[in-house]
């Protein structure tokens, strides 16, 4: 490490330290006169199992967002969950996307996700890279640990769910225009703008709709091909909903969202070995891009009897990804690899919920899904293509009670009986061969949870639960070669978390949780003859830590937020077979004892904000220890920290955001792998200044 690089390691806890106490001095009001000083902190309420609770009560582990979390110049991703949430990491890469919740995650390019996700209800089943930016979010909650009771196959890590702005809840116009930039690369600014209308025809139903457009040049460039857009991105995201009352008090709600992406995938680089670049430089000889399109179209009926409530929920929920990509990253020309994805899910819910406040609390419901998948995926460079076709069915009869047996200790339980069928089919083409073999499952999965929870105080909560939670089984769309290593069986673990909540009586609150979390017929790749690879469920792993997670008003129209989580993700049995990379031969590989990836021991996060009539801020820093990328254990990524922050500026209807993403440009990695070439790597996000213009009325 150079003077200077030391020099400007040493600069940046000070620098940060600096521009807080900046940020501090600069919002806060000469005289308690001149601006309103409170700090108004709402009760947060979830619905963990479909009746309204306390968050403070409830006995399950919950990071809700709320309007003041999403309230953000640019419509926010995942990031603002990671933010919030202690033991989570989310990976933005132009290969894939997840979030990776208490160190569990499936392996590289699964069409299931171990975090399940509800859009409005509806069930997403190809996980995080179906979600759509949480534009007009009205509440965003990630509930932690299997989450069965509630929704079954894809909830072995947590369960996350997004509800947009209800209609007509909300009276008038929202624009917002924007412009950004980064000093890492020559491209020109981007911008973003959206629009959102919600309101109340007099005697007729709730309507409320918007849509948001973005442009980001990105920053990398090509010195083989001269091109400046291999990072470039666009997205457009819309939404619509429409909502009668009922006389009852019920309603009927219809809801849709879409979002499509464009982007280029000339973001790989090699950091070591011969074909090594700088910093945010491609050397594709190939281009590279893709297109992804998704919508969530929900309606739901709601009516209210005397003893519960009956919600009804049909879904429809598509999601179609295509891209080419440079088989190598590098300047020969081996050709490409390509992909067209295309899946199309309905589903339907019915449950009902106890609907008042005496001892026994329940809930009970049936739900269903027929889901047809179809990927042709073309490894151009090794002259082989798949067309593979999926249909799974699934049912499932769930219910939970919680009774309490005083007015400070309340026991709950619950089970889902869930059942999955599926049949597919792989057409397999190479030069060689013309192969088609077929694969089917049956699987019936039993899902108990058990909770607990005890107010020491009215202010105090202990809680415990133990629940039971699975990956379903799946194919091999991508690279296997028969019947043999087409299909996989299912995943399952059995979490255990115990806790403590406390609200402060100025609005805030403390939570401080363990837990403990054993998996077993851990779904893991396997490399075998004839560039193919087997998944097997071989692999156990055990999972343990703490987190932290506390808002504090400070008075004054400041707050402060913040979480910590440490954790230890090891394998306890993994056995596989990998290629050597500096043979190219298969070698048998013991991985058992290793870390799991993107399952850092330390993740933390710090936030100041301050809202006020006329000027509000915020400044938060976030960072991990270093993690590994792949199960090898051989590819890490080293400990990093970064900075955000914003000022606004109200002025008449309008508000003024200046806002600056990673502001001291650190430089980490947001995927890495070994190849026979080298390591490659996509750097993560650069240093990013924008200012937006917000316009209601």
């Amino acid at each position: 490490m150079s003077p200077d690089t030391r020099f400007c390691a040493r600069l940046r806890p000070v620098a940060v330290f600096t521009l807080t106490t900046a940020l501090a001095s600069s919002l806060l009001p000469a005289s308690p006169q001149a601006e309103e000083a409170a700090t108004d902190l709402k009760a947060i309420k979830i619905f963990a199992n479909f009746w309204e609770e306390m968050a403070s009560k409830s006995a399950t582990t919950a990071t809700v967002l709320t309007d003041r979390d999403l309230d953000q110049p640019v419509t926010p991703d995942l990031d603002a969950v990671v933010a919030r949430s202690a033991n989570t990491v989310f990976q933005r890469a132009n290969a894939q996307e997840r979030l990776v919740v208490r160190g569990i995650s499936a392996f590289d390019n699964a069409l299931s996700d171990p975090v399940g996700y509800l859009v409005n209800g509806v069930p997403l089943p190809m996980g995080t890279i179906q979600l759509p930016h949480f534009f007009a979010a009205e509440t965003v909650t990630l509930l932690k640990g299997p989450q069965g009771t509630a929704f079954g196959r894809n909830s072995e890590a947590g369960l996350l769910s997004f509800d947009t702005i209800r209609p007509g809840t909300r009276e008038g116009v929202t624009v917002s225009l924007g412009a950004e930039g980064s000093d890492a690369g020559a491209a020109p600014v981007g911008g973003n703008g959206s629009a959102i209308w919600s309101g109340r025809i007099e005697d007729g139903p709730g309507l409320s709709f918007g849509l948001e457009a973005a442009h980001d040049p990105g920053v990398m460039s090509n010195p083989v091909t001269g091109s400046k857009s291999g990072g470039k991105s666009r997205r457009a995201t819309g939404f619509g909903g429409l909502e009668w009352e009922l006389t009852d008090g019920g309603h009927l709600r219809l809801t849709t969202m879409a979002e499509d992406q464009k982007f280029n995938k000339e973001q790989f680089r090699y950091i070591a070995g011969p074909l090594a670049t700088e910093r945010f430089q491609s050397a594709y000889s190939d281009p590279s891009s893709e297109n992804r399109r998704s919508t969530v179209s929900a309606f739901e009926y709601h009516g209210v009897f005397d003893t519960f409530d009956l919600t009804a929920i049909t879904g429809l929920a598509t999601f179609d990804r295509d891209f080419r990509l440079d088989f190598d990253g590098s300047p020969l020309r081996l050709g490409v690899t390509s992909m067209d994805l295309s899946d199309r899910t309905v589903s339907q819910e019915i449950r009902l919920t106890s609907a008042n406040g005496e001892a026994l609390k329940w809930t009970l419901g049936v739900s269903g899904f027929r889901q047809w998948t179809k990927a042709d995926f073309d490894l151009g460079s090794m002259s082989t293509f798949r067309h593979t076709e999926i249909d799974q069915t699934g049912a499932a009869l769930f219910g939970f009670a919680e009774y309490a047996l005083s007015d400070r200790f309340r026991l709950g339980s619950g089970l889902r009986i869930d059942h999955v069928s599926s049949s597919a089919w792989q057409r397999f083409t190479s030069p060689r061969s013309r192969l088609r073999y077929n694969g089917s499952d049956n699987t019936t999965e039993l899902l108990p949870k058990f909770t607990a929870a005890y107010d020491l105080t009215g202010a105090t909560t202990v809680h415990a639960s133990l629940a039971r939670g699975y990956m379903p089984a799946g194919y091999n769309y991508g690279f296997a070669n028969s019947a043999a290593s087409f299909g996989y069986d299912a995943e399952h673990s059995w979490a255990a978390e115990a806790g403590i909540k406390h609200q402060l009586d100025n609005g805030g609150s403390l939570a401080l949780t363990g837990f403990h979390t054993t998996v077993t017929d851990k779904q893991i790749t396997e490399t075998i003859p004839g560039a193919a690879q087997f998944i097997s469920n071989a692999g156990k792993a055990k999972i343990y830590g703490i987190e932290l997670e506390a808002v504090a008003p400070l008075g004054r129209g400041f707050e402060l937020v913040a979480n910590a989580g440490l954790q230890r993700a090891r394998a306890t049995s993994f056995q596989t077979t990998s290629v050597n990379v500096a043979t190219g031969m298969l070698m048998p590989v013991n991985w058992s004892g290793n870390a799991l990836p993107l399952a850092p021991d330390v993740t933390w996060g710090l936030a100041l904000a301050h809202r006020g009539e006329v000027w509000s801020g915020r400044i938060s820093l976030s960072g991990s220890s270093g993690y590994w990328f792949d199960p090898g254990n051989t590819v890490k990524q080293k400990g990093y920290m970064t900075v955000d922050a914003e000022v606004s500026r109200k002025i008449g209807n309008g508000e003024l955001t200046l806002w600056a993403k990673n502001l001291f440009d650190e430089a980490y990695y947001s995927a890495a792998a070994s190849t026979p070439r080298g390591v490659v790597a996509e750097d993560g996000s650069p240093r990013k200044i924008g200012l937006n213009w917000r316009l209601t009325w």
